[in-house]
């Protein structure tokens, strides 16, 4: 896992971009995309860790989450950008009202 603290600004966020951090091909790779809210406490999942078998990146919208792996806790802010490989288990819980787009590819 790792996280990039960036500053949001208005404009179009170029996919590829998000791409190019993780040095994946964009060619042939299946993509789920959302943005998902979370009213301030909720953790997904509810107990323990959980993993998914495709890539993750996440940029925070608005408010904050802490991340758990088990590496340890993160606190990840809005225009932090987070990758999570394949497999990778984790938790996230909103620390405020929180939103975070994100994207599942692989």
């Amino acid at each position: 896992m790792k996280i990039y603290p960036t500053e949001l600004t208005s404009g179009t966020l170029d996919i590829s971009e998000l791409f190019e951090i993780t040095g994946k091909e964009m060619s042939n790779i299946k993509l789920n995309v959302g943005v998902a809210g979370f009213p301030d406490g909720l953790r997904h999942p509810t107990k323990g860790l959980a993993a998914h078998d495709q890539d993750e990146i996440s940029i925070i919208l608005e408010g904050e989450f802490q991340l758990e792996t088990n590496k340890g806790k993160f606190c990840c802010k809005a225009g932090d950008v987070i990758h999570i490989p394949a497999g990778e288990e984790h938790a996230t819980t909103a620390t405020n009202n929180s939103k975070v787009f994100y994207v599942l590819f692989g």
